[in-house]
């Protein structure tokens, strides 16, 4: 048989893409992340994989569109990945190193935030990154006006502060 080292490559991933988008789509999800819940009692003890438990079934619950995630370390995204939410996780880092190794975990979409902090309230610089990676759910047509987007932030600047799920109806 033909493999993607063989003489059609491209053809080859092309069906092999459309194999396994096929497959994925017969799973069920939610049921899977209810398994997980009952197997992993020892993980939640701590914020960040609390946080994305609760995101992922925020997720579920309100039907979101995508789940945000801000990160300096990517340590939220791959927790929140490995729930398998049904929806694309949209990470936002301003470290371009993270945001490579992220592009490894299944479903997130990492999003290399260029601009400078903001200068005065934290919050503000929150509200600019979840809008930035709203804006490019807008432009890649998987997040439309009146959808719900979950996000996750932290209380501080800095790894290891993720506690924060937050669902925000898009405009």
């Amino acid at each position: 048989g033909e493999t993607a080292k063989g003489d059609y490559p491209v053809i080859c991933v092309k069906t092999m893409a459309k194999i396994a988008k096929e497959a994925e789509a017969c799973i069920w999800n939610e049921r899977i992340f209810e398994d997980m819940m009952r197997t992993d009692v020892g993980d939640a003890c701590n914020n960040t994989t609390t946080t994305a438990i609760s995101a992922v079934m925020a997720s579920y619950k309100c039907k979101a569109s995508a789940i945000i995630v801000l990160t300096t370390s990517g340590a939220t995204s791959h927790v929140v990945s490995k729930y398998k939410p049904h929806c694309p996780i949209l990470t936002v880092t301003r470290f371009p190193q993270v945001a490579r190794q992220l592009q490894i975990f299944r479903g997130c979409i990492p999003l290399f935030y260029e601009p400078g902090r903001l200068d005065g309230a934290w919050m503000d610089d929150v509200d600019a990154r979840v809008q930035y990676a709203i804006d490019f759910g807008k432009k890649s047509n998987f997040i439309s006006a009146g959808d719900n987007v979950v996000v996750i932030t932290g209380w501080r600047q800095g790894s290891g502060s993720s506690n924060t799920c937050r669902v925000l109806s898009v405009n």
